[in-house]
């Protein structure tokens, strides 16, 4: 059985606008404290404030790289034809293909406390999400289920 599906272009926009205003927000923190630390207010730096100043910089810088590591994540076109996965994320535009011995674990993707979707193990320890916005996402969940039962019961 072949199955395919695609992210809603509203879901894409909504990933695109939500990167970009928290990239936004992080590069600002960088900013005001990267002012903070080169441009001290009294007459003779303070360390503790030059440190905490440092510190916001790398969590912002975290925070942005953070944003890009989850876009390379989030599953945003497949197919599947009982044997391969092929996929795109939202981060990388090249089709991947996986072999279903190859996926390791299929789990409850669960936000604040709601479900989102499928989260995909693969060998070697990454992960995939597929949300449920995603057209036949839980065909597929149901079929990558079934695959790794067989291949259990081998």
């Amino acid at each position: 059985m072949h199955i395919s599906g695609v992210m809603p272009k509203w879901r894409r926009y909504y990933h695109a606008i939500a990167t970009g205003f928290m990239c936004l927000l992080f590069v600002g923190i960088g900013v005001m404290n990267g002012r903070f630390a080169l441009a001290p207010a009294t007459g003779r730096p303070n360390r503790g404030i030059i440190f905490v100043s440092f510190l916001f910089i790398v969590l912002a810088c975290f925070g942005v790289g953070g944003q890009f590591w989850f876009r390379r994540r989030v599953i945003d076109e497949f197919s599947f034809d009982g044997r391969a996965l092929r996929f795109r994320t939202l981060g990388i535009p090249e089709i991947e293909t996986r072999d279903i011995s190859e996926i390791t674990q299929l789990r409850e993707w669960r936000g604040r406390g709601a479900p989102l979707g499928y989260r995909l193990t693969l060998r070697g320890g990454r992960k995939l999400y597929l949300e449920y916005s995603v057209s036949m996402s839980t065909a597929l969940a149901e079929q990558i289920q079934q695959g790794l039962r067989n291949e259990a019961s081998r």
